[in-house]
């Protein structure tokens, strides 16, 4: 006997690819000798312990100001954080956004982070065809994929998804099956910045789409990542909110990478219509939008801290990629075709030369230490092993098969000597 599952619990019945590949490794995962740069944490260094306790502290000093704050919260959030994100977007003129283009919008907390409005943004969209970048955010695409929905992915270059290539995957697709479209702004996994000239164009294809189709067809910008660009010569993101006219836009942004993951704060600026209500009533659905202590920590937060915050993050992420890209040049450069990375985000984006690194692979088992080899996998306590996402997890293009990310966020420097090492020796081995 069994249950009577839903068509969403019988695809989820099977563990998503990264599940399976990272609980792979995680059995007996031992610290301080296997090395996990599958796992995208941020570094925990980062986080600003002593500020969050500050903020906590003012706030239990200030009822008047932070009502409640140990209570329920709304499902639209509070009205505090609301208006500190305001504040910081047009005080820093974030996006280039002013006042002005806020009028008509409205910024909304999500009940659990920024997937959970990305979540919540599927619940409520006629399942059909969502465009998005290849390589691709493997986390979302695969929840899609399990409500229902088939993923378009479309090749990116150095400035991110390629229009042309847009207009040549819809050519032979009925509009009347589009849903949406998903753009991660800082691409995860590749961490390509998407232009400002490619946000106007990808807005006028899908105003153009909707205009033919004769109904709103909307394009999500993920920026999760944005805070982070850490190489100050890039060009400075223009938000897509400010390129559409027709109120299709949403900009999903996060303090997880910024401040700390555990708040699990995400924000949707969006056109305050019927949708805006909708996403509202999904949080309030499942609850609340996120804890009400930890909105109000963020709000002071962001009133008092975060633009230092922001500097002490993106100096320590730099410094790091530039360590770690010398370290690529220095051991990988006779086995990789090429990368990307390293200016925004922590992640790295491997191309190798005719290596693969899926699962089954000899590059994954002499990394995953199981190749039957005593002498490589170490007996009876396996040698150092190492996890990472390969390429064909997050991409349908011609070389997944030799791709991979790493995650360069949660380790500390000195790892990633022995790191690129073990790189080293997984490529030799597969060549031998």
């Amino acid at each position: 006997m069994d249950y009577l599952y839903s068509p969403l619990g019988h695809k989820s019945i099977k563990p998503s690819a990264v599940n399976d590949l990272t609980a792979g490794f995680a059995t007996g995962f031992r610290e301080n000798t296997d090395i996990n740069l599958g796992v995208g944490y941020v570094n925990d260094k980062t986080i600003p312990v002593e500020a969050i306790r500050k903020a906590y502290d003012y706030i239990m000093c200030h009822p008047q100001k932070y009502r409640n704050a140990l209570n329920y919260g709304s499902a639209e959030g509070s009205p505090n954080l609301r208006q500190s994100v305001y504040n910081y977007y047009c005080s820093n003129k974030l996006g280039g956004l002013s006042e002005d283009d806020f009028r008509g919008r409205k910024i909304i907390i999500g009940a659990n982070g920024a997937t959970s409005l990305l979540d919540a943004f599927s619940d409520l969209i006629q399942p059909g065809i969502v465009v998005t970048s290849d390589p691709f955010y493997y986390i979302y695409t695969e929840t899609l994929q399990n409500k229902g929905f088939t993923i378009l992915p479309v090749e990116e270059d150095s400035q991110g998804i390629v229009p042309e290539k847009i207009a040549e995957a819809l050519a032979n697709i009925d509009i009347s099956n589009l849903s949406f479209f998903y753009i991660v702004t800082v691409n995860n996994p590749s961490t390509i910045l998407l232009s400002n000239s490619r946000r106007a164009e990808i807005i006028e294809i899908a105003a153009r789409l909707s205009t033919k189709a004769g109904r709103k067809i909307p394009i999500i910008f993920d920026k999760a990542y944005e805070d982070i660009i850490h190489n100050t010569g890039l060009e400075k993101p223009v938000s897509g909110l400010k390129y559409d006219t027709e109120g299709i836009a949403f900009e999903i942004g996060t303090l997880s990478k910024i401040i700390a993951p555990a708040l699990r704060i995400g924000y949707m600026i969006c056109p305050d219509n019927q949708m805006a209500k909708l996403l509202v009533q999904r949080t309030s659905d499942i609850g609340f939008s996120a804890p009400l202590i930890n909105q109000e920590i963020a709000s002071w937060l962001i009133d008092n801290f975060l633009q230092q915050q922001r500097d002490i993050v993106n100096a320590g992420y730099q410094k790091k990629a530039t360590f770690i890209k010398n370290l690529i040049n220095g051991h990988l450069k006779p086995y990789i075709e090429r990368y990307s990375g390293g200016d925004a985000a922590f992640y790295f984006y491997l191309t190798l030369k005719n290596i693969p690194v899926g699962p089954g692979s000899k590059f994954f088992k002499f990394l995953s230490r199981t190749t039957g080899n005593a002498e490589i996998d170490g007996l009876p306590e396996k040698k150092p092993r190492l996890v990472y996402i390969p390429g064909t997890i997050c991409s349908k293009g011609p070389n997944a098969g030799c791709q991979l990310r790493l995650s360069y966020g949660f380790e500390e420097e000195a790892v990633f000597r022995k790191v690129f090492s073990l790189l080293a020796e997984a490529c030799k081995y597969a060549l031998e």
